[in-house]
């Protein structure tokens, strides 16, 4: 029978808003099971340090994530009362480990990335990501033993997030509806301050090609199609539509290809764009937009124009105030500190993930933890920057991500223990307006859509 330790009028006001900018923690006295939970995580302190440093000693590119995903899956295995599926639908390198509590109930799931950037490393902090999701379900199943509490966690493995969507696939698969989550609980690594809300972009990717005619560029330029002449026009005709643009579209990308001899007009161009806006309906708009910048390099020049989306485009990122909230009271309870909640779920939009897919149909948060370098400083460049692939690897981002990770068991545990929060999270989620079953509108035109492949053209 299940333990109800509070009411759910008291999670409904977990915190009290400040009208000014600055920092505050939001006070509330219940934090139940926080204690032994902290307790269990600073027992298992050494196992889950190892498994941290492996990883960042071992990038692996993304579905390539084979030392990693044996590691946790081997660990996970190890652990009494765990039962653990390997290579998920035949996505290779993801997992599953589930926790089954007395009897039926909420099903809390977490989940840890770790896949590596190319050149770069664990220079998003991908280990750290693993191990606060490894170290809160560890957590969490610890005190559904110990308590005798009905429910359900979970354990995933998602690989690939930097570039190739690996939680798309699963989410396309239907792995997470075959589980019956309930709510997707995830943290990230960051050069800023502590925060409950992770605000990204929607996003999407499109490789194209123009393919034009050589000629003699001094004797015969007249029998020429310039390609290159059609990407330069495209990507003039894009600056000159960001006046147009909204504050919240961004268009960034990288000419890869343009010609090979300087007296030879180039029949071959090649280049790669990433575009994001605020949400999905509004980047189908801009992409719209984008797409006839394209598509006047190909007229004006009369070079043909190849261009192919990529698959797995992201969805921004849905904070659940619910969860948010309770996430802040343990953080807090720990010695933390947050932003003022009204200002922080409305602050500015930066990079994008695939947990925003899971998001748009799973309560879910992904907190945002500040990390440092081993002398206590902040890394000075943020995500995929050499400086914060050096402090993802330090003991104090490492306390500091199992501070976040016992969080986060407290929001799990709160979860399976508050009578009908669980439904109220779901409320809140389907009071979202197009959040559930929201599906990502064409974008006028036929277009090939391929598989992507791993790059330096990272969603983030």
């Amino acid at each position: 029978m299940a333990k109800y330790s509070v009411l759910l009028t008291g999670i409904l006001a977990l915190w009290t808003p400040s009208v000014s900018g600055s920092v505050v923690a939001r006070q509330n006295n219940n934090t139940a099971y926080l204690d032994a939970i902290s307790e269990y995580v600073d027992s298992i302190y050494d196992d889950i340090w190892n498994i941290s440093q492996t990883i960042h000693a071992n990038p692996e590119l993304g579905f390539k994530e084979v030392k990693a995903h044996d590691l946790l899956t081997s660990f996970m295995e190890a652990q009494d009362g765990w039962n653990v599926t390997r290579s998920l639908y035949n996505i290779s390198t993801s997992f599953s480990a589930v926790f089954e509590g007395s009897g039926d109930g909420p099903v809390v799931s977490f989940n840890s990335e770790y896949d590596a950037l190319p050149n770069l490393g664990h220079a998003c902090g991908h280990n750290l990501i693993a191990t606060v999701g490894l170290t809160g379900a560890l957590a969490t199943a610890k005190i559904m033993k110990e308590q005798d509490l009905p429910g359900k966690v979970i354990l995933f493995g998602t690989p690939a997030e930097e570039s190739l969507g690996g939680k798309v696939d699963m989410l396309e698969a239907g792995i997470f509806d075959d589980y019956k989550i309930d709510i997707s609980l995830i943290a990230h690594p960051s050069n800023g301050p502590d925060t409950p809300y992770m605000r990204t972009f929607s996003t999407s990717r499109l490789d194209l090609e123009y393919y034009g005619k050589t000629a003699h560029a001094s004797a015969a330029p007249y029998e020429g199609i310039n390609a290159q002449d059609a990407l330069v026009l495209a990507y003039n005709a894009i600056g000159l539509l960001r006046q147009q643009s909204q504050r919240t579209d961004q268009i960034h990308g990288i000419i890869t290809s343009g010609g090979t001899s300087i007296n030879v007009i180039p029949d071959l161009s090649t280049a790669s764009f990433q575009i994001r806006a605020q949400d999905d309906a509004d980047l189908d708009a801009w992409t719209k937009r984008i797409l006839k910048c394209f598509d006047a390099g190909s007229v004006a020049t009369g070079a043909e124009l190849n261009l192919t989306m990529r698959e797995n485009s992201y969805s921004a990122m849905l904070s659940n105030d619910i969860l948010a909230s309770s996430w802040s009271k343990y953080f807090v309870a720990l010695g933390g500190t947050v932003p003022d909640a009204q200002l922080d779920r409305i602050k500015q939009q930066g990079g994008s993930t695939d947990q925003g897919n899971i998001s748009q149909r799973f309560a879910s948060i992904q907190p945002q933890f500040q990390i440092y370098n081993e002398n206590g400083s902040v890394p000075t460049g943020g995500p995929h920057t050499a400086q914060f692939e050096v402090a993802a690897k330090s003991k104090k981002s490492f306390d500091k991500a199992l501070m976040t990770a016992k969080g986060l068991a407290g929001v799990a545990v709160e979860v399976l223990t508050v009578e009908g929060m669980v439904d109220s999270v779901k409320k809140e989620l389907e009071g979202v307006e197009g959040a559930r079953g929201r599906k990502r509108r064409g974008v006028g035109r036929e277009i090939r859509k391929v598989k992507g492949v791993v790059d330096d053209l990272h969603f983030h």
